[in-house]
């Protein structure tokens, strides 16, 4: 019978049996899969320390260069110490299409004291959770036609021998509640992943200092 296969978000491997018609895909055939791709899903993500002699010229400047690169700002704390130095975490994000570009003018603002970058490919990941979702409302339509026409009772040969393995209508509508909650929960991930890939997330420390601090060795 056409009931709800159950897809956790706990696991990469899609776990479908042949009763239910969906396929079965491996983490490894995701990853074979990702290979073969042209549009790779990579999420940046970059850290820089800044400090500068002029905080305000070096916000302004923070700013402008959040602006030029369509970006917007996600968050921000502010500190001022006893000494009246101050400080700010910021949390910005920016299209992928202008993260260089944007990083070069956030270097350009202050003095770098600390700069990391990170590129995480997700592609396999996300074509995992893209696969889980299509079976998923494959499985919802099929489930739809039943119950269409078992209300309507004109059934096809092959859906009324389907339908004469469930009790009721009622059975086929737990199990459209069950696929719809699993495609809700799916599609949120498939969202968040889109969300990440699109805009790179960038976190800045900015601080008031008097004087810069030397080079660190070896710092590229």
């Amino acid at each position: 019978s056409p009931m709800a296969a159950d897809y956790s978000l706990n696991t990469l491997s899609l776990e479908s049996g042949a009763d239910n018609g969906t396929a079965v895909y491996s983490e490894d055939d995701a990853a074979a899969a990702a290979h073969s791709t042209d549009h790779a899903k990579i999420i940046y993500t970059a850290n820089l320390s800044l400090e500068s002699k002029d905080y305000d010229a070096a916000r302004a400047a923070l700013d402008a260069a959040l602006a030029e690169a369509g970006g917007y700002l996600e968050s921000s704390s502010e500190y001022s110490d006893a000494g009246d130095s101050r400080s700010v975490s910021l949390t910005y994000r920016v299209p992928q299409q202008n993260y260089e570009n944007f990083l070069a003018a956030v270097a350009e603002a202050g003095n770098v004291t600390y700069k990391n970058q990170q590129a995480d490919d997700v592609t396999a990941q996300y074509m995992d959770v893209e696969t889980r979702l299509e079976n998923l409302k494959n499985q919802r339509t099929r489930l739809q036609q039943l119950q269409i026409s078992r209300d309507n009772r004109r059934i096809s040969v092959q859906l009324q021998q389907q339908a004469d393995n469930l009790s009721d209508l009622l059975e086929i509508e737990s199990s459209l509640t069950d696929v719809q909650s699993q495609i809700e929960s799916w599609q949120s991930q498939m969202d968040w992943y889109n969300n990440q890939v699109e805009e790179c997330t960038v976190y800045v420390s900015l601080s008031e200092v008097s004087t810069y601090s030397p080079p660190s060795e070896g710092f590229g």
